[in-house]
């Protein structure tokens, strides 16, 4: 998954005036020149570093070696720099589709439970009205029933009496 770089290594090589990112690493033209600038071989690729001898024996572990073996360490650093943005790099960008597909999840949920909710209220409603319905004519069939039971206690008195 990850390429070593060379020593011998030119941002140059790679990168004409495109801003678009290499696709297999996702680094772009500025990070290229940040990484592998002469000027900064020997310090990190964010600090603006002198490159002093003492940076260098910090950075190589501080041995007093000679400059070549400096030089050859140094590649090791980048490399490794180089290695761990990429992967920052990826994981971000895994990060990122995992938080897309969460959202695109939540948004799914959001919309069918707005769909549960308005057929629910669609129902409440009708079941609503039909209790109205029902009141109305439980109502009218009491009126009714004590109506005829009032007809009923007139007809017998009626009978009684005769």
């Amino acid at each position: 998954m990850f390429s070593t770089v060379s020593a011998n290594f030119s941002p140059d090589s790679m990168l004409d005036n495109d801003p678009i990112p290499d696709i297999e690493t996702n680094i772009m033209k500025w990070d290229w020149l940040e990484l592998f600038s002469p000027s900064q071989s020997t310090g990190s690729p964010r600090s603006s570093g002198t490159g002093s001898d003492e940076a260098k024996q910090s950075l190589t572990g501080g041995s007093t070696s000679s400059l070549k073996d400096q030089k050859q360490r140094v590649p090791t650093i980048d490399e490794r720099k180089l290695r761990r943005m990429i992967s920052n790099r990826a994981s971000a960008r895994r990060s990122r589709m995992r938080k897309r597909n969460y959202l695109e999840n939540l948004t799914n949920e959001v919309k069918q439970l707005q769909i549960q909710n308005q057929e629910l209220n669609n129902r409440l409603k009708s079941l609503s009205d039909l209790n109205h319905c029902l009141r109305i004519d439980n109502n009218r069939v009491r009126f009714e029933c004590s109506i005829l039971q009032q007809e009923v206690l007139d007809m017998r008195q009626l009978l009684v009496f005769r």
